[in-house]
């Protein structure tokens, strides 16, 4: 335990130094005590925690990923941070737009995550589920999303912002506690806290959308691809629970209960017979088909006023083209990653990151040349994941066995539970900083580096630590498998990046901003040395955080 706490407190201290760079480039008063509040309040949780994953798998009956931190936090801060960091440049520079209106989204953003560490404190004393679950039951999600719709246009601020406020916590807690219970030894607490934000952020302006016709298309779009693999997974649940899974998850729910800290719970995660049915295969095709065709594309319909396929089509490959051939090059790089992984059959470090590199292929000219393709891009990338996890999971013919067989290859020493979230993760650290940061509203961007936040953490620097530090790595950081090599590496490797992306036209220029940037950097490599979060997830936004300021 006191290795752990140790890192946790040097963590701690690496957060809060980006806390207070935020804070020192920002005007907001309200965001800044705010930020202060998360962070006090988190901090005070998650060192004061005992066994947190016993208490709440106890409380909760549910199973946290093992070998990890509780993430308590920096799941707290991390998207508050990102919503504060993006909508002050927005404001400062009036360049940078999250959304489609000039609402203020960091104060409901900052509120969820004290809901958040409610929740976590609440089962921390083991707190009544039956009044939880009344909490976040689906009807009173539902009834809070409605009453914001309604008091959406009333002119009494204070009263749409208390309905949003209260509804997007019940809304955020529903998320939070639906993750961490269907979604077993998935999660830590702090990746489903940033995760259920995220949803629930997305949840709100996609209402806002639908309801006032707002958004604008590639926004439109972005709110249904990723909303959409819940809607599929909440229509196809009768379907699904019928349905063997590659995992022995119906295993008694009173032995989880009996697992300390110290267990092995990958015992319980194992293959399982699955007999083959055609009459359950085609009803899964069809269930998913039906989701698709009969609420995702007319509601995105609505959204746009357009046919939605007509539109992707249109948008991708008849509009010029630059934009034809970096699909082109997507397509040879995506053939060529699938050669790859059945060609090389073995999970390593280095295999791994063979695929960071292709990732920052795709995304280096995609980036530069067309964001708003990227942008539609990784909307539409992440969707098809999520489908595709429900085939190996159910172990759907004809593709379940053939991706089984590709995670195994890819998959993280951290990729121990139900869904693999590294791949999801990776893709999702590097799209969120153009999905925030970009030109898709017809603005000039003064600044584009932090659209390259994943490119550089995870695409350049978490691979340079991973490879060379596994490799010639000797001395290791206290309390940590990572090697000060390995980060001296990642620092040394992002630095010169950031000033080619600068020869090549991307501002801000390195030479002008070295101190800004390489504390950004440092702070970034850093975090990755001491956090036992999956860092495709946490690094690109802490950077971003960082650059966008």
């Amino acid at each position: 335990m006191g290795g752990q706490f140790n890192t946790d407190i040097v963590e701690a201290v690496i957060i809060g130094a980006g806390v207070t760079t935020v804070i020192c480039s920002i005007n907001d008063l309200t965001s800044s005590v705010g930020l202060i509040i998360v962070y006090m309040l988190a901090l005070f949780i998650q060192l004061t925690w005992r066994e947190a994953t016993e208490e709440i798998s106890y409380c909760y009956d549910l199973i946290l990923r093992p070998s990890s931190s509780s993430g308590i936090l920096l799941g707290s801060v991390l998207l508050p941070l990102v919503i504060i960091s993006t909508q002050s440049s927005q404001y400062n520079s009036s360049s940078i737009h999250l959304t489609d209106d000039d609402d203020n989204l960091a104060v409901p953003c900052l509120v969820f995550s004290i809901a958040c560490l409610l929740c976590v404190w609440l089962t921390r004393c083991k707190m009544s589920v039956t009044v939880l679950e009344r909490l976040i039951s689906v009807r009173w999600v539902v009834s809070w999303v409605a009453v914001m719709v309604i008091l959406h246009k009333v002119p009494l601020q204070g009263v749409v912002a208390l309905a949003v406020s209260f509804g997007g916590s019940v809304t955020c807690v529903w998320f939070l506690l639906g993750l961490l219970y269907v979604l077993e030894e998935s999660f830590t607490i702090g990746e489903a806290m940033v995760v259920a934000q995220g949803l629930t952020l997305l949840t709100l302006e996609a209402v806002n959308t639908t309801v006032y016709h707002t958004g604008r298309e590639l926004i439109a779009c972005l709110q249904v691809l990723i909303l959409g693999g819940i809607i599929i997974g909440l229509t196809m649940k009768p379907v699904l629970q019928k349905m063997p899974t590659i995992y022995s998850i119906n295993v008694s729910r009173g032995k989880h209960k009996q697992l300390g800290n110290g267990a092995n719970h990958s015992n319980r995660i194992q293959d399982i017979p699955r007999p083959f049915s055609w009459k359950l295969t085609a009803f899964f095709y069809l269930a998913m088909v039906a989701s698709i065709i009969c609420i995702l594309l007319p509601w995105l319909g609505i959204m746009i006023k357009s046919w939605p396929l007509l539109f992707g089509l249109k948008f991708t490959l008849m509009t010029s083209e630059k934009r034809t051939c970096l699909v082109l090059i997507w397509a040879g790089l995506i053939s060529t990653a699938i050669t790859m992984v059945f060609w090389l059959q073995t999970s390593s470090t280095v295999t791994r990151k063979y695929f960071h590199l292709f990732t920052v292929a795709a995304f280096l000219p995609g980036i530069y040349f067309d964001v708003e393709l990227v942008f539609l891009a990784t909307a539409g990338t992440f969707f098809i994941a999520i489908l595709l996890e429900f085939f190996r999971i159910h172990q759907v013919w004809p593709l379940g066995e053939a991706l089984q067989s590709a995670s195994q290859t890819l998959g993280d020493a951290q990729d121990t539970g139900v869904i693999f979230l590294s791949h999801l993760y990776l893709l999702l650290g590097l799209a969120v900083p153009v999905w925030l940061y970009t030109g898709v509203n017809g603005y000039h961007i003064e600044s584009t580096l932090p659209l390259f936040s994943g490119v550089l953490s995870v695409g350049i620097g978490d691979t340079a630590a991973s490879v060379i530090g596994s490799k010639y790595g000797v001395i290791k950081w206290p309390g940590t498998k990572k090697t000060i090599l390995g980060t001296v590496s990642a620092i040394l490797f992002q630095i010169p990046a950031c000033y080619l992306l600068s020869y090549i036209g991307i501002l801000p220029s390195m030479a002008s901003h070295f101190f800004s940037i390489s504390w950004a950097i440092i702070l970034t490599s850093l975090l990755e040395a001491f956090t036992l979060q999956i860092d495709n997830l946490v690094l690109p936004l802490f950077m971003y955080c960082l650059l966008v300021t």
